[in-house]
């Protein structure tokens, strides 16, 4: 898994946004959080449920996560920022293969 360097967050996991990721690694359970991630397809983003990557066949390795919000509704707006705000800082149509094309920079892995 990927973490973007400048991950957005909304204003409920700002402050646990280190223990979050942590919980992740460590493959713990945590309920209602959502990460943002690039689509592999031709949308976006991606919004998936932390508790799905409890399982086995999850693939973890292939996720680039740009966002991470408590609450779908609040998942689902963040996305939109981000939308809007990649688009503003690369392109409306080629934010998602600037992010690729950096990703070595861009990213951390965990």
């Amino acid at each position: 898994m990927y973490i973007y360097k400048e991950l957005v967050t909304d204003d409920a996991c700002k402050d646990r946004k280190s223990k979050i990721i942590h919980k992740i690694r460590k493959n713990a359970g945590l309920v209602n959080v959502f990460l943002i991630c690039l689509a592999g397809g031709n949308d976006s983003f991606d919004i998936i449920d932390c508790s799905n990557l409890k399982q086995k066949g999850y693939p973890r390795e292939s996720l680039y996560v740009v966002g991470m919000a408590e609450g779908k509704e609040s998942a689902i707006e963040l996305s939109a920022q981000l939308f809007l705000s990649f688009s503003d800082r690369y392109g409306m149509t080629g934010f998602k293969k600037a992010l690729m094309d950096g990703r070595d920079t861009l990213f951390r892995r965990y």
